[in-house]
């Protein structure tokens, strides 16, 4: 399991509105539709987790926190 980079553009926007960021974590996309073969779909499924939450007025502080809640998840798989 690994983790993509995260785009911070949605963090910078949630910090000036003070607009609650929700981590979302996928498990098992890797198995279903396998990096540089998007063209194959293959049949299984998938875990939502849908994380508590994070507010704040930094965007850095937001994508740190929301990127190592995503992590916390995958390393227990």
């Amino acid at each position: 399991l690994s983790l993509g980079d995260v785009q911070k553009g949605a963090f910078s926007v949630a910090a000036k509105t003070n607009a609650p960021v929700v981590p979302i974590t996928l498990i098992g996309t890797g198995q279903i539709m396998p990096a540089g073969k998007e063209g194959i779909v293959n049949i299984g499924s998938v875990k939502v987790v849908i994380h508590k939450p994070i507010v704040g007025k930094d965007p850095d502080m937001l994508c740190k926190e929301a990127r190592k809640t995503i992590a916390s998840v995958l390393t227990q798989s």
